[in-house]
């Protein structure tokens, strides 16, 4: 029978055949001899007792619930979940409430603007008042309250750029813009002084082929006011022709309305707001809105916020006044000029809620003042019988 040792120098494990207890045996790697143990001595193992007495076991409980009791039990389960289910149903709606009040409130774009810049006149900071408007002279106020944008006054014109950019692309062919004046001269002024010398002189042969010198000569009333009347088309025809501003000097706007062909509404629209306020696009834009050719979609935005302010000049029993700021956005192919504030006028107490133009004001003596009618055209013939006209009886 072979015996298994394990060699304590090499830690070897090794099968030898002698398996006497108390032999020497060689390590068969390092040559180390061990000596095989002795048998150990046998133990005696208690033998097991039987049991003195049969292990006791729990008995079990006498106590039986009622019927009673078990009722109770299951409506005070019942009462327990359904309070459970109103406190959470009641949580529910006082978050339901109180959601639209606790949720902060996004500002408004354009009131976000109007405060910045009110805020600006308050301390008086020129870069930022640039930065949010194009108003060259701002009003001098002390401080402000109560912003409130009327959604009733917007306004948004959307549309192709294209009709705009064909007209600019022959606006620029033919003219040149003058900045000072406001106003385009041709590239060619010699062609335009060329038509209106021809229109000159065709109606100086008209008017000698007419008999007009020979009627004025005559003294004879009728002649004479016949000869006024040629007098008077000969020289509407020269100012709705040759000498028409739109040929010599033309606007921006005189440009869009002679436009071929004509120019649909909503650019039309936009157009005409540029003509009517040039210096603030100018401001806008950076650059001349003639000068705009692209061909994709814009967007064209106006809108209105009113504010009440103190005025920097205003006695401290002084009630605030009501400031209307006009505000316009434009987008076009990677043109965003944002929302800025064009003008801030003074809304006068049981002024009414009429829409004022937000254009530039226009040159003294331009318009007749509001309420007065224009006056009419007088007319150039008159009959002798006229009641206004009497005739000469000296």
């Amino acid at each position: 029978m072979s015996l298994r040792v394990r060699c304590t120098s090499c830690r070897t494990a090794f099968l030898t055949p002698i398996d006497e207890p108390g032999a020497t045996v060689e390590c068969p790697k390092c040559g180390a001899h061990h000596r095989l143990p002795q048998p150990a001595e046998r133990e005696d193992t208690p033998e097991p007792q039987a049991p003195s007495s049969p292990a006791r076991t729990p008995s079990a409980s006498v106590f039986v619930p009622s019927s009673a009791s078990q009722t109770r039990s299951s409506r005070r389960r019942w009462f327990v979940g359904l309070a459970a289910l109103a406190v959470i149903v009641l949580a529910g709606l006082a978050a339901l409430v109180l959601w639209p009040r606790l949720k902060p409130h996004p500002i408004d774009p354009v009131e976000r603007v109007a405060q910045e810049y009110l805020q600006s006149l308050i301390k008086g900071d020129e870069t930022a008042q640039r930065r949010w408007s194009t108003i060259e002279e701002p009003p001098a106020i002390r401080s402000f309250q109560k912003i409130h944008r009327d959604r009733s006054r917007n306004r948004t014109v959307k549309g192709s750029f294209a009709p705009l950019a064909r007209l600019h692309s022959r606006i620029e062919s033919e003219f040149t813009y003058d900045p000072a004046i406001a106003r385009f001269t041709p590239k060619n002024p010699l062609g335009a002084a060329g038509e209106t010398l021809d229109a000159v002189h065709a109606a100086k042969e008209k008017a000698e082929k007419s008999g007009i010198y020979e009627k004025m000569a005559s003294g004879d009333p009728n002649d004479i006011f016949d000869a006024a009347e040629n007098f008077g088309k000969v020289f509407t025809q020269l100012a709705e022709g040759a000498l028409a501003p739109k040929k010599i000097l033309p606007t921006y706007k005189l440009l869009v309305d002679d436009a071929r062909p004509p120019i649909p509404p909503a650019q039309k629209e936009l157009a005409t707001h540029v003509a009517d306020n040039p210096k603030t696009w100018d401001a806008l834009l950076k650059r001349p809105f003639h000068t705009l050719k692209a061909d994709g979609p814009f967007i064209f935005e106006r809108a209105d916020v009113d504010a009440e302010v103190t005025d920097q000049l205003a006695s401290l029993g002084d009630p605030p006044t009501t400031r209307r700021l006009s505000l316009v956005r434009f987008r076009l192919e990677g043109i965003d000029t944002g929302w800025r504030i064009t003008s801030a006028r003074r809304v006068l107490p049981g002024a009414g809620d009429e829409t004022p133009s937000d254009r530039e004001p226009e040159s003294p003596g331009s318009a007749a003042p509001p309420g007065i009618p224009p006056t009419a055209e007088p007319s150039l013939r008159r009959s002798l019988g006229d009641p206004a006209n009497p005739p000469d009886t000296r």
